[in-house]
This record gives C-alpha cells, sequence and structure tokens, in this order.
C-alpha cells in the first residue's frame, strides 16, 4: 500500500472517554446500523479533519465530543490529524498535525501533539499527501483558482446520500457555486493531466495578461490626458503671448517645455512695462496656410504611392497567372519534336517550347523585380501616411491657437487695461497648474517589460499540448468508467452503454442501440443513477492509481441499498437482504457487493468504506468486513448513551 489509508477515526468525550472506529487497509471496510446511530457522522468527522471551514457533525454527537482525530498511513508515515470539536455549527481554528513513524492516536484528546492552525494544518496535509508539488512563494494568492489544496480532494473521497443516486449530481460538492469554479479548475491536476508548476504558470500567466490589459488602458488614458494638457497649454501661452506675458510657442514644443513656460507666465510680475501685447494672429494664420500647403503635397504624394502598390500588386497577381498557364503547356512536351496530337515528328514543337521558355524566364524575372519592390512602397506609403497625420494634427493645433487668440482680443477689449487681462490670463495659468497639469506628472508605463514576462510564460505553457493532454486523461478515466459498468447492474438506455467523461465533473452516456449521446437526466431510474455513481467513483480511483495521483485511496459509500428498499417505509433497523421482496432486486444487491470487492481487490491501495442499513448475512466477504452493527437489538451507536454532555 503506498496510497493513503484511513486507520482509525476516533471521537473524544470528557473524562478521556474515546470511541474508536477501526478500519482495514487495502480492503473493503463495512459498518450497518439503524438510522439515528450516528453514521453519518463519520463522513463529517473525516472531512472536518481535513481543514473544512464548518463543522458538520450532528448535533448530538458534537454536544458530548470534545474533539475528533483520524489515523492516516501509507504503510510508511503515519499521519495523526485533530481537531477540536465546537459547540456550534463553525468549525475553530485549533488544529493537531503529527507525522512520523508508528504513530498511534492517543488515548486522551489533551495528549494530542502537534498543535497548529487550520490554514497550517491544511499546508502539512498537503505537503504529507503530496498536493502541492511546487512551492507557491505568493502568499497572496495562495487560495487562487487552479491551486490544488487538501479541501479540492473530497469530491474523489465521498459518495454521499444527496449523490449517489442524484439525477444531476456526478461528484460530492460539485453543486456548491462557492466551491465548483476551485474544483473545476484543479481537476486536471489531480488527473495527473498536468502538474502543479504548469498550473502556476497558467495563474501566473492570466495574472500578467490582466495586469498588462490594466497598464495598457492606463497608458491610453495618459496619452488622451497628456495631449489635453497639451492643447490646454498651448492655448493658455497662446492667450498669454497676446497680453505679452510671453512670446508664443512653436505647434510642435514638447509638453514639457509647455509647462515650462506656463510656470515662467505664472511668474511674471505684473508690475513690469517693458513687454508690450503681440498680435499672434497674423503669424497664426501664415502658419495655418503653410501647414495646409503641407498637407496638400504629402496628400497627393500618399495617394500617388497607394495606386503604386495597387498596381505592383495587380501586376504580381496577373504575371504570376500567366506563368502557371505557360507551366501547364510544358506538360505536353513540345521539345521532344513530337507532335502531342498525332504524335507525328514535327519541328514546330520545339520552337514554341523554346518561345515559352523565353517568356517564362522574362515573367520570373518582371515578377522577382514587383517582389523585391513592392516592400519597399509598402514602407513609404506607410511613412506618407503617419507624415500626412501628423500634419493634420499641426493645422487642428494652430487653429486652437487661432480660436484661442480671437478669444484673448475679444477679452481685451472688454478688460480695463492691459494689467487687468494679464492678470486673469496668470489667474487661469495658475489654476491649471494647480489643478491639471501636476496630476498628469507621473512617469510613462513601460510595457516592454511585462510583455517579455507574458511571451516567456506562453511558450512554457502551450494551450494545445494541456489541452491534448486533458483529453487523453479524459479518455481513460470514460475507458475505466464504461469498463466497471459492465460490471453493474443496470436497465436500458444505461445497459450496455459507454460514459464519456469530462475533466469538469460532466459525463454524457453513449446508448447502445442507436449511439445517442444522453445526459445523466435522460437515464432514468435509481438503479442507473447508482451504477453510474459507483462507475465514475471507481474509475476514477483507478486512474489515480495508473498515473500516481495525490488523491488519497479512500472511498466512502453511503448506503447502496438505497434503490432496493420500498421508499415508504423507513428502515428503523438494520435490514436484512430477505428483507427485499423482489427477487431481482436481491440479485442486483449482491451484484454491486460483489462488484465492490473485486474491484477493491484488483486495486493497489484503495480502501473501500462502506457504510450500510443493509446486512447480507449469507456472504462471508460481507459478514468479514464488517466492523461495526448498530442495531436495536445490541442498542450500540457511535457515541454511547452514557457520554456526558460537554459543560459551555
Amino acid at each position: 500500500m503506498s496510497r493513503w489509508n484511513i486507520v482509525q477515526v476516533a471521537f473524544y468525550g470528557v473524562g478521556n472517554r474515546r470511541r474508536t472506529l477501526n478500519l482495514q487497509q487495502d480492503d473493503v471496510t463495512i459498518l450497518t446500523g439503524r438510522s439515528g446511530t450516528g453514521k453519518s457522522a463519520i463522513i463529517n468527522a473525516i472531512d472536518y479533519c481535513l481543514g473544512s471551514e464548518t463543522c458538520k457533525i450532528p448535533y448530538f454527537v458534537r454536544r458530548r465530543s470534545i474533539g475528533v482525530a483520524v489515523h492516516w498511513s501509507n504503510s510508511e508515515v503515519d499521519l495523526l490529524v485533530g481537531r477540536v470539536v465546537p459547540d456550534g455549527g463553525t468549525g475553530t481554528e485549533r488544529m493537531f498535525v503529527q507525522s512520523g513513524a508508528s504513530l498511534e492516536l492517543p488515548m486522551s484528546f489533551d495528549d494530542m501533539q502537534g498543535p497548529a492552525p487550520r490554514a497550517t494544518a491544511r499546508t502539512l496535509l498537503e505537503r504529507a499527501f503530496k498536493i502541492a508539488d511546487v512551492e507557491d512563494a505568493d502568499v497572496d494568492e495562495k487560495w487562487a483558482v487552479g491551486k490544488a489544496t487538501v479541501r479540492h480532494i473530497t469530491p474523489y473521497l465521498y459518495l454521499t446520500s444527496d449523490v449517489i443516486i442524484s439525477d444531476t449530481r456526478l461528484l460530492h460538492d460539485f453543486d456548491r457555486p462557492d466551491k465548483v469554479r476551485d474544483l473545476k479548475a484543479t481537476m486536471p491536476y489531480f488527473l495527473q493531466a498536468i502538474d502543479q508548476e504548469t498550473v502556476l504558470n497558467q495563474r501566473k500567466l492570466r495574472r500578467l495578461e490582466a495586469a498588462y490589459g490594466r497598464l495598457e488602458r492606463q497608458l491610453k488614458a495618459q496619452q488622451k490626458s497628456r495631449s489635453m494638457v497639451t492643447g490646454r497649454a498651448l492655448a493658455l501661452l497662446t492667450q498669454a503671448s497676446g497680453v505679452g506675458l510671453v512670446e508664443a510657442p512653436a505647434p510642435e514644443t514638447e509638453e514639457v517645455e509647455l509647462l515650462s513656460l506656463l510656470r515662467e507666465v505664472a511668474r511674471f510680475d505684473l508690475g513690469r512695462t517693458d513687454v508690450k501685447p503681440d498680435d499672434q494672429l497674423g503669424p497664426l494664420e501664415e502658419a495655418r496656410r503653410q501647414a495646409v500647403r503641407s498637407a496638400a503635397s504629402k496628400r497627393e504624394e500618399r495617394n500617388a504611392l497607394r495606386q503604386l502598390v495597387k498596381d505592383a500588386s495587380g501586376f504580381e497577381t496577373t504575371a504570376s497567372g500567366q506563368h502557371k498557364k505557360l507551366n501547364l503547356i510544358g506538360h505536353l512536351n513540345l521539345e521532344s519534336g513530337v507532335c502531342p496530337v498525332c504524335q507525328s515528328a514535327s519541328d514546330m514543337g520545339t520552337e514554341i517550347a523554346k518561345n515559352i521558355s523565353s517568356s517564362l524566364q522574362i515573367i520570373e524575372r518582371d515578377v522577382a523585380s514587383v517582389q523585391q519592390v513592392a516592400p519597399e512602397l509598402i514602407e513609404q506609403l506607410e511613412q506618407a501616411e503617419a507624415e500626412l497625420k501628423t500634419t493634420n494634427e499641426r493645422i487642428q493645433e494652430i487653429e486652437r491657437q487661432i480660436r484661442s487668440a480671437i478669444q484673448q482680443n475679444d477679452a481685451l477689449k472688454h478688460a480695463d487695461n492691459v494689467a487687468q487681462a494679464r492678470a486673469m490670463t496668470i489667474g487661469r495659468v495658475e489654476q491649471f497648474l494647480e489643478t491639471t497639469a501636476e496630476d498628469y506628472q507621473q512617469p510613462t508605463v513601460n510595457l516592454g517589460d511585462l510583455r517579455d514576462q507574458i511571451e516567456e510564460l506562453r511558450e512554457l505553457v502551450d494551450p494545445q499540448a494541456l489541452r491534448d493532454k486533458i483529453a487523453d486523461a479524459e479518455n481513460m478515466v470514460s475507458n475505466y468508467t464504461s469498463e466497471m459498468l459492465d460490471k453493474l447492474p443496470s436497465t436500458e438506455p444505461l445497459t450496455g452503454a459507454r460514459i464519456q467523461f469530462l475533466a469538469d465533473a460532466r459525463i454524457r452516456i453513449i446508448e447502445a442501440a442507436r449511439q445517442r449521446s444522453l445526459n445523466m437526466v435522460e437515464v432514468g431510474s435509481d438503479q442507473n443513477y447508482l451504477a453510474i455513481h459507483l462507475a465514475v467513483l471507481f474509475g476514477l480511483h483507478k486512474h489515480f492509481e495508473q498515473v500516481g495521483s495525490p488523491i488519497p485511496g479512500l472511498l466512502i459509500i453511503d448506503q447502496i441499498s438505497r434503490p432496493y428498499y420500498p421508499k415508504d417505509e423507513k428502515a428503523k433497523d438494520e435490514r436484512d437482504l430477505s428483507e427485499m421482496k423482489d427477487d431481482d432486486d436481491r440479485r442486483a444487491m449482491m451484484q454491486i457487493v460483489d462488484f465492490i470487492f473485486k474491484e477493491t481487490a484488483k486495486a493497489a491501495g484503495l480502501q473501500v468504506l462502506l457504510i450500510e442499513h443493509a446486512y447480507l448475512a449469507n456472504d462471508p466477504r460481507y459478514v468479514g468486513s464488517t466492523v461495526e452493527r448498530w442495531t436495536k437489538e445490541n442498542g450500540k451507536k457511535l457515541i454511547p448513551d452514557d457520554w456526558p454532555e460537554r459543560q459551555g
């Protein structure tokens, strides 16, 4: 046995009381009993010791227990895990984890060793089970999607009463919105389709891609904001030059220099009389005329280049078509001196072949020349487009300055004097510097390094290769599951069907007769749903064994007899197989029991705990594997009635 099995489950009460359940490793263990004896508390206690957030142990057991513990073993190492039982449903943070050779659970809960907070205990369990094969230094992302934890193994360990004959739920906890996203994300890892390093790289890649998107948006917003700053600064400086505060800047002046000029304006001494207002409209109109002429010239150059690129592309297409047609004539073997139609000797074909060969060489040279020139033409066209765009932007900027100069002149007409106009302009500049310009004095975002990291991770995480590996794992589980299904009792349309398993806890049933694909809900009958769940879980564990998955070799099954007893009768006591009224039901029940024993025996390191109402007195294997019988006659139950309640 190399997979982890459970040796014991212990419940501790006050006064050093202990109730211990002994399980058989690498084998089947059966526990039978009447309702209300605490059978459901066993799964809850095991789950609680795997670090669950809440404690679902029934109230009667909680009120009489101060702690629970589970003894795990893989034949080489023992792992003792304990946890304080709360009075309410919220789990406590106090846990105990101890590992080593030849360890045993203590008789008193006070003697549990290795105290640890719940988060630390979960980490220790993950290391013991080898769930995390790569240490994750990113503590803040510890519980991010895709990071496998000990809490993600539970769907493969429990076949609970609410799942075993469900027509919609395939695995435990996959109906919980708060867990299903993580469970689906980690399934490929537990199937060993991908390793934990790849999972972490995938997660890091997603995080970097998201960060890149945010920074890219930030950069665009920054560029837009700086463009607005530039336009507003030019407008203010044009106004300032109109009242003699500064010389008008050129439209292509850089932002840093524009802000520097504005600061000079803000420091201008209003008492100065050595400067006079400057009329900016004349020079600005002249600058606009020159820019418009330049734009017209560049537009003509751009259009001419567009036509050249179009002509070159058309010529290459036509010439290549002619080349292909002439090449077809070569198949007639005209150079052989024989007519291809009548097969008579003829020198005419040789002459035609020479002419065609000459034409082919000319066309090849022309096409080669066009192919050489085309990239240069495209590059020149792109440059011409960029220059025209820049010139048009300059025209727009000059027009903004002209509008600003006109507004300034209008303001001067209404101002009492130049000093008042200057004061108004300086006020606008100071407000702009205080409320606008300083907001954009931040370093430019550099996306180069981040882009390099993303490309490096994309090389490590090949999406297609990952999809192929996951598909291989799905096929293996599908084959194992279909193999298991053939050995279990079922009715049409499930009889003879194949199960296609998907790595997100979905299945498709391919029925035998017409090869139609069915959903679970279409299969019908509790017996069929029982067969599906058993086949899937045993198929998964066979795959886990083959690939060395960190999933423990434990499968707890809660009542396989559920479909076979009358629904209107509550089993107040243990039920014998002879109480089943239908012979077909008895045979089906015996077939399922036989399946469980045989598949467990064939598997290496698989431990099955079967919790049942039914008792098969005529099956020696069933009798020999039953470690606890809690019947009305013997009065036994999980927690004895004489255990006192805890105080507080």
